[in-house]
């Protein structure tokens, strides 16, 4: 049987038979159970292995990613390991039995005793592979250039994605006659021409050989940036991404094609739009982009002659890109398939959600769909899950303001209210107090309408309001579940408050959000939805009332004196000193990064209860509050603004200041 195997293989079909018949006496006869490894990638390369029957996988693990892909199978008549048995050189792939398989393995030590006997055998091996070296070489035509003596159109370049290049040391130099010229570090990367072909669709690729320094070098040439033209600042990293992502040959391809804008009407025209390669590519540039600047929500507005895309960083919206309406119908649909909405139902609203992973770090997207004028607009709120151990003490930074959070979170029983218009921070806050109190020994339960963090520990009920699961009806089921701490997403009806007030009186600890401006104005909200003053009073054990501002970058934040508008908005003396930013690099010339909280904490007290039971006026509430120590909401930002961490028009634009 291994003569005949022998004879069948181009490496010994040449040779004598008696010849062969040395070799195969110098074989030995391997049996291996189905899902065996035969040899390993990396592995000394000591023999040769001619399967006789069975099956077996051949597959190799690229280094670079850490993915194993399946190059081939394998069965009888075939060989594996011939040419590292002549060069020794380490394994590069992983053999493994897919099903019972019989090798006749031709060893090192076997193969040299029967060259040293018989010579001739070893001139004739000689003259087999140099006749297959030429005739690959004839065949594949590859050729060795060098990067630095080729000058590539840029607008090649960008045919392939950044992380393509990068994962397979490959760059397009060339491309005439729907011919692309692929300069390789490996030509033998099957993996690398099936990626290529994906991307570009069609298009014939002729490869070519470079060397890892020469890619190297070549990518630093890249990666620098140009030389500086004098006395502006450099742009920053956060925005050079979105010329790279956006503004590259996907949407060149697109504005080239018929710009009259024609309505899909069957869910088959939607699919096959969102297919389409540079759609896919865009949806993924503009999820990735927003995720690297540190955006919280990605705006896609359609408009009469373009798609606008915005990113709001720092809570406040920028325009990122303004894409041609060309790629309204396909960049929407995309996003509704990775959301898993309708695509076809473009009259009602909707909403979902995707699931990403960036750098080991989980991130989702809350996706909601409105129809406008000009189609659906599309707004993601990113949730980054890595953001959830934070602590309190991140958030605020004014000492006695933590403190007095911290007390009230450690109350067995009770209700805390969060304030604040949306976008304010008060989900955060929550979660922030939640991950505080964590721990096996308390069982806490949450009501959200949507989930936007997954919490280790907690249990956690999304809201339907659909089937009839509103936030009143899941915390009466948690009530019989045994809790210790309950969280409502939001108290919104007199049903859901009055049942969160039932819990705090009846010894638990309550957590929710109410949407009002102040934490004296909570009181007055919730007896507009019924709730009589003495439960309240009772039952709450304080009001936390918040805002969110930019921050100031430290690297480029400097100092001046006071106006005296400031100082009189803000109660600050003579000659105090506040701070502006001059920009940076780091803060990409915009004077702030990040954003910092404003607070507003009132803990509750006997004078305060009674007032509450009274059902007292907002402003004698809130008063008393400051009488007892509380910093209000301007209060706090003066801190702020004198220890440099924020600026007077940030305030402005989110505190409500009264002279």
């Amino acid at each position: 049987m291994a003569t005949s195997v022998l004879a069948s293989l181009p490496l010994f079909a040449e040779l004598a038979p008696e010849e062969r018949g040395r070799l195969e006496r110098q074989m030995t006869t391997r049996e291996f159970p189905p899902h065996s490894v035969i040899v390993r990638q990396g592995g000394p390369g000591d023999a040769a292995f001619f399967v006789l029957s069975g099956l077996v996988a051949v597959r190799r693990k690229e280094p670079e990613s850490g993915i194993e892909f399946h190059l081939s199978e394998l069965g009888p008549g075939q060989v594996f390991g011939e040419m590292a048995l002549f060069t020794r050189k380490a394994r590069n792939a992983t053999v493994i039995a897919l099903e019972p398989t019989t090798c006749a393995v031709l060893e090192y030590e076997g193969l040299r005793r029967v060259i040293e006997e018989h010579p001739s055998i070893s001139l004739g091996l000689v003259a087999i592979l140099a006749e297959r070296l030429e005739v690959a070489d004839r065949h594949v035509g590859i050729d060795f250039v060098s990067l630095s003596r080729v000058k590539i159109d840029p607008r090649v370049l960008k045919l392939l994605p950044q992380a393509l290049i990068t994962q397979h040391h490959v760059v397009p130099i060339a491309f005439c006659n729907n011919r692309l010229t692929l300069a390789m570090t490996n030509p033998n990367n099957v993996v690398a021409f099936d990626d290529v072909r994906r991307v570009t669709k069609g298009v014939m690729i002729e490869p070519a050989v470079i060397t890892e320094e020469d890619f190297r070098k070549f990518m630093a040439s890249q990666a620098a940036p140009p030389p500086s033209s004098g006395g502006k600042p450099e742009t920053s990293a956060h925005a050079a991404p979105a010329i790279d992502l956006l503004q590259s040959d996907l949407i060149r391809e697109l504005q080239l094609a018929d710009e009259s804008h024609v309505e899909a009407e069957s869910k088959q025209d939607l699919m096959t739009a969102s297919e389409d390669a540079p759609i896919i590519r865009l949806a993924n540039s503009v999820l990735g982009l927003a995720i690297r600047q540190g955006a919280s929500d990605i705006h896609v507005e359609p408009m009469e002659h373009e798609v606008v895309v915005r990113f709001r960083v720092d809570g406040v919206l920028q325009v990122v890109q303004k894409l041609p309406r060309k790629v309204q119908l396909g960049l929407i649909s995309r996003l509704k398939i990775l959301s898993r909405l309708d695509i076809a139902e473009k009259r009602l609203p909707q909403d979902g959600r995707i699931s990403v992973t960036l750098d080991g770090k989980p991130i989702d997207f809350r996706v909601s769909t409105v129809p406008g004028k000009w189609g659906e607009k599309v707004v993601l709120r990113i949730l980054d899950k890595s953001n959830t151990s934070l602590g309190l003490e991140r958030m605020i930074t004014h000492p006695p303001t933590l403190a007095a959070v911290r007390t009230m979170i450690a109350q067995p029983y009770g209700i805390i209210y969060v304030t604040g218009p949306t976008g304010s921070g008060k989900t955060t806050t929550l979660y922030s107090a939640l991950s505080e109190i964590n721990d096996p020994g308390v069982n806490i339960s949450t009501a959200e309408d949507p989930i936007e963090y997954d919490l280790a520990g907690v249990t956690q009920i999304q809201v339907n309001k659909d089937i009839g699961l509103d936030f009143a009806g899941v915390l009466r089921a948690f009530l019989r579940q045994d809790p210790d701490v309950l969280l409502v997403g939001e108290t919104r009806d007199r049903e859901t408050a009055h049942t969160a007030v039932e819990a705090a009186l009846t010894g638990h600890l309550v957590f929710t959000t109410l949407h009002t401006n102040s934490a004296a104005v909570a009181f007055t909200r919730l007896h507009e939805m019924g709730i009589e003053p003495f439960l309240v009073s009772s039952s709450t054990i304080g009001v936390i009332a918040q805002r969110l501002a930019r921050r100031l970058c430290a690297q480029c934040r400097e100092p001046y004196e006071a106006d005296e508008a400031a100082r009189r908005y803000f109660d600050l003396p003579e000659g105090a000193t506040l701070y502006r930013g001059r920009g940076c690099d780091a803060c990409g010339g915009r004077g702030v990064r990040g954003r910092i909280g404003i607070y507003e904490v009132m803990k509750m007290n006997g004078e305060l209860r009674g007032l509450v039971a009274r059902g007292a006026r907002v402003e004698d509430i809130h008063a008393s509050a400051l009488a007892h120590g509380m910093l209000d909401l301007k209060r706090y930002a003066a801190l702020l603004l004198t220890e440099g961490l924020t600026t007077v028009e940030e305030v402005m634009s989110v505190v409500s200041v009264e002279e």
